[in-house]
């Protein structure tokens, strides 16, 4: 077991959370990295933050209830594996503070989509695209899982590229995932003309386009080919919405990889933005790398 970093996973007793932890708990064996179980729970309950119906935390008290999730999410992970190195945290507080504050040793931060009292009930599903848009670590959201007919990158982990910055640490993510799980890469390109006044001039225009996005998406990807091989490598340029093509890439994919810039306001941060819809709607757990994160390789 490497010293170092860990894996960390947010859990609060719920099924979503649950999922995370079993995800976690794999990643951290395949690295051999140990595992750091969160639970962070509110000083006050539930009920006089968010006005809901009272959730278990108000018939017991708070530190026995949030150790109980904590030894319950321990116990789960070493049915994941049993070797593993695995430690245990709890944070009083709200909120995604409360899970940005464990990225600073983090490797990896895991989370669910949604859940309920502690962290999670006062903000709902928007803590995991908070953190995922903030963090000093990579973020993965393990969504659940729903019936749906496999895609054509099944089994395989998709990644988002546009030549920026931040799509090259989300393609540096994306092939490390890839090799640790012995699968091949899909690189999606989406893309769209831009728009011309000469009508006769639109086929030119849409030819010379593509080109040169088929050659930012090989400029790209082409420093990584020799770490999967030819093979293993599939480079897609879609025309449209990049949010559009991705989410159609995620059935039954590995994980679907994202870089965002995650600067500014949250609302700036999260409105209208690539790796928001792909956290919203992707058929597979999502990674989100942050652009000014650290790098993946240089370890």
């Amino acid at each position: 077991m490497r010293r170092g970093r860990s894996i960390v996973v947010g859990v609060d007793g719920t099924g979503s959370a649950r999922d995370a932890l079993d995800w976690a708990a794999a990643e951290a064996a395949v690295r051999q990295l140990p595992l750091r179980v969160v639970h962070a729970y509110a000083a006050a309950p539930s009920w006089a933050v968010t006005g809901e119906v009272p959730c278990p935390y108000e018939n017991f008290g708070v530190p026995d209830v949030a150790r109980a999730v904590t030894e319950q999410a321990v116990r789960r992970a070493r049915e994941v594996a049993a070797e593993l190195e695995i430690s245990t945290r709890l944070v009083l507080g709200a909120g995604a503070p409360a899970l940005l504050a464990q990225c600073d040793d983090a490797e990896l931060l895991v989370l669910g989509s949604r859940g309920r009292g502690g962290v999670w009930g006062v903000f709902g599903g928007s803590v995991s695209c908070r953190v995922a848009m903030h963090a000093a670590c990579p973020v993965v959201v393990v969504r659940p899982m729903r019936p749906a007919e496999p895609g054509r990158s099944a089994a395989r982990v998709v990644v988002g590229v546009d030549g920026s910055s931040g799509s090259t640490r989300a393609v540096e993510f994306a092939v490390r995932a890839a090799a640790q799980r012995g699968v091949g890469v899909t690189a999606v390109h989406a893309w769209a003309p831009r728009g011309t006044a000469d009508l006769a001039a639109v086929t030119d225009d849409w030819s010379l386009a593509e080109a040169a996005e088929w050659r930012t998406l090989q400029r790209v990807f082409a420093p990584w080919r020799s770490r999967l091989g030819p093979a293993r490598i599939d480079l897609r340029l879609v025309p449209g919405r990049a949010q559009d093509a991705l989410v159609a890439e995620s059935a039954g994919a590995a994980l679907v990889v994202v870089g965002t810039r995650g600067r500014g306001s949250v609302r700036a941060a999260l409105a209208g933005s690539v790796s928001q819809a792909v956290l919203q709607r992707a058929g597979c757990p999502v990674a989100v790398v942050r652009v000014g994160g650290r790098g993946l390789m240089e370890r």
